[in-house]
């Protein structure tokens, strides 16, 4: 059946009166704190370090040695957060840098030793916990969650969204 102009802006009233714990973004968030104080738990008991320093550890572990800048980018944090993360791992002996030759306003990050048996520690039981999570989703469901969360990130990288 196909609606008036008027039956559409209804629906959408409706649709837009409802309250805080029904808006996308608030579902999300809450979703997004309770699987990262998962993975924080996890991570703490599995080899006391925080759910950021892991993500510095994993990301610099999947890619090999890496810029500082292009790892924050990639991993959406905040430069304030991402530096003093990988502050705590160089202390810790988990990750050392180096000038870029080429550009030596750039540094280069690398595991030691020691973070790449870290990463190798953690990693089976990061993708056992990823099993864990999709096992409770259909596929289809899956695949409509990857294009959905797709189509969201577009939507947040725009500045003309109509409001």
């Amino acid at each position: 059946m196909i609606k008036s102009p008027n039956q559409q802006a209804e629906d959408s009233d409706t649709f837009f009166a409802q309250p805080l714990h029904q808006f996308l973004t608030y579902r999300l968030s809450r979703v997004q704190a309770k699987l990262n104080t998962q993975a924080q738990r996890i991570l703490s008991e599995a080899a006391d370090i925080s759910l950021i320093q892991w993500r510095i550890i994993a990301l610099i572990g999947s890619s090999g040695d890496s810029h500082a800048g292009e790892l924050t980018r990639r991993a959406a944090l905040d430069k304030g957060l991402f530096s003093r993360n990988l502050k705590t791992l160089m202390k810790r002996g988990m990750v050392t840098s180096r000038e870029d030759k080429a550009d030596h306003r750039i540094a280069i990050l690398s595991l030691t030793g020691d973070g790449h048996a870290l990463y190798q520690k953690v990693l089976p039981i990061m993708r056992a916990r990823q099993r864990a999570l999709r096992s409770s989703m259909t596929k289809s469901e899956l695949d409509t969650l990857h294009s959905a969360l797709d189509k969201l990130e577009i939507a947040a990288e725009r500045d003309d969204l109509d409001i």
